[in-house]
């Protein structure tokens, strides 16, 4: 018996940790510039790529971040290191010990915006730095956290609606089949959308509220409530949420929305990374004042599995379902199922993707993604045309005496499809609700930001001067094809051509030039920054069948601010 008791007391002993790991549910947010910081380490150190599938928390980035050992760095790379370790520390107002802890901010923006052509470039979507992008007058947020396994946190802010009551509007009908939107607007009065903007197509504004009636309902924009262990984290929130390494965007679930409403899972070590995710949308456009339901249930489902192999090449493979029904069936969100063989297309649209990242030297990597929406498969139907999408990529990181430059070009293509199967899309749409203007949607993608049926080019060279300056360039070049919200998805699924699609074709060039910095500390618990952006676009049509070109326009658009936050 004796010896049964010491043998137990070794096996106790061996699973217990030899140094301390930090646990912590805090999600970071994809603001952060950790995100940046740890990308880039791991670049100039050659040690592959961290996990795509973000934003993580605490405990996962620590995770990370101790893949790389830090005896090995000296100069740029250590202090990178040294950088990523201080944004991790936890910092509260008040904390016990017993584990709880409380923290609030406050956060002061000022932003000025000018552009040259409000006549041509008069809508939200058409700013480089647009609605999601412009950051709110004032905004209050509040931590609460009980160590190692719960966190949660909220914001409130004082922000510019997207719509305002001085806006051209316009009504879509859900029942009349030539607009594409019908399939997610879900009611049979329409949906409002807007046609221009007042505030988009001003010469000058600012963020500061005048009138205040232009104010954004739709806070908080990040509300959230996290528990976990140290390898696997369940939240609920209204974040951002992204998938992939794509500079352009991204094919599965994107970031470029101001939020997503969504319950997610993970589990992470070392070499792998189990990611299921539900994002749940609006399904009810009501454009009226008063109490409106949404009448179905529209929600994306997602599971994603993540393999680092060898430190230098990083996988991952997904497959995800769009699911509407009148019902929620909970027999559907078993996450083990392949999604593929619900095989009903009155309820559900399945899309897979693969992601490689490939690390053959050190400062250099190779990325990819390719989605797969629809394909032919041998004695099937050739109804639905075939839908897929693919964007590779190379980065360079080269240290220097007073920063680490890098630099990216990457090539997207979307087919006109993507997105678009007859029945059940990979649209969504946010009401936004004003004085005087109920409620307003907004529509837009999922994943690419720039959509299907296009064709882009996007060079990004950035210098990071430690530890809190940012200078960035960016060009991108863009053509893109006849398809658009309002062509209905059978027209979308009849063409059979690859992108871009048509007779004419949409061709843009953007150059952008931005910086952003942290100011000296006047005192020390406040934290003061900078920033700008200029962006210089051109747009014209090119029509293939005459190679005439036509509708050229131009806008110079620049951004500045300053921030001070407690």
């Amino acid at each position: 018996m004796k010896r049964l008791f010491i043998l137990f007391v070794c096996i106790l002993l061996s699973t217990i940790p030899l140094t301390a790991q930090v646990v912590s549910q805090e999600i970071i947010p994809l603001s952060s510039v950790l995100y940046d910081d740890m990308d880039l380490l791991y670049l100039i150190t050659g040690n592959g790529t961290p996990s795509n599938a973000r934003p993580w928390t605490k405990s996962e980035a620590h995770l990370i971040l101790n893949r790389i050992d830090r005896q090995q760095l000296e100069g740029k790379a250590l202090q990178l290191y040294s950088t990523i370790e201080d944004k991790l520390e936890t910092r509260r107002l008040v904390q016990t010990a017993d584990g709880f802890s409380f923290d609030f901010g406050l956060i002061y923006n000022f932003e000025g915006y000018y552009h040259t052509n409000g006549d041509d470039f008069n809508q939200d979507t058409d700013w480089i730095y647009g609605f999601e992008e412009r950051k709110p007058m004032i905004k209050f947020d509040f931590t609460f956290n009980l160590d190692p396994f719960f966190y949660t946190f909220t914001d409130l802010q004082y922000a510019r609606n997207r719509f305002t009551d001085r806006d051209v509007l316009m009504t879509v009908d859900a029942s009349n089949t030539p607009n594409g939107i019908g399939s997610i607007i879900g009611t049979s009065d329409g949906a409002t959308i807007g046609s221009h903007s007042y505030i988009y197509s001003q010469p000058w504004v600012t963020n500061v509220l005048y009138p205040t009636y232009d104010i954004d309902f739709q806070t908080p924009k990040r509300a959230l409530v996290s528990f976990g262990g140290s390898q696997w984290n369940l939240n609920i929130s209204r974040d951002k949420v992204k998938w992939g390494n794509g500079h352009s965007g991204n094919f599965i679930i994107d970031d470029h929305v101001d939020y997503q409403e969504f319950a997610r899972f993970t589990g992470f070590s070392d070499a792998f990374k189990y990611d299921l995710l539900y994002v749940f949308f609006e399904t009810n456009a009501h454009t009226g004042e008063g109490s409106s339901a949404d009448e179905a249930i529209r929600m994306l489902m997602a599971h994603r599995l993540e393999f680092r192999i060898l430190d230098k090449i990083t996988f991952a493979v997904s497959e995800n379902l769009m699911y509407r029904n009148s019902i929620l069936n909970l027999r559907h969100l078993n996450p083990g199922n392949i999604y593929h063989n619900l095989n009903n297309t009155s309820m559900f649209n399945a899309i897979a993707h693969v992601e490689l990242d490939y690390s053959p030297f050190t400062r250099f990597n190779l990325y990819g993604q390719y989605v797969l929406d629809q394909a032919v498969a041998p004695n099937e139907s050739d109804a639905q045309a075939d839908a897929t999408g693919y964007l590779f990529g190379v980065e360079y990181a080269l240290p220097l005496d007073f920063g680490i430059l890098t630099s990216s070009f990457e090539f997207a293509q979307a087919s006109p499809a993507l997105y678009r199967r007859n029945g059940v899309d990979f649209l969504m749409f946010r009401r936004y609700h004003g004085n005087g203007t109920s409620f307003v949607s907004h529509i837009d993608y999922i994943g690419y930001q720039h959509g299907p049926d296009i064709q882009v080019l996007q060079w990004d060279a950035n210098l990071r001067i430690l530890p809190q300056t940012e200078i960035y360039l960016r060009a991108l070049l863009s053509r893109q094809g006849e398809v658009d919200y309002f062509m209905s998805n059978s027209d979308v699924n009849a063409i059979r051509t690859a992108a871009p699609s048509g007779d004419d074709i949409t061709e843009r060039g953007v150059l952008t030039i931005g910086a952003k910095t942290e100011l000296p500390k006047v005192v020390d618990w406040i934290t003061t920054s900078a920033h700008f952006q200029l962006d210089v676009i051109g747009q014209r049509v090119h029509t293939l069948s005459s190679d005439s070109y036509s509708g050229e326009m131009r806008d110079v658009q620049l951004t500045f601010g300053a921030s001070l936050s407690l």
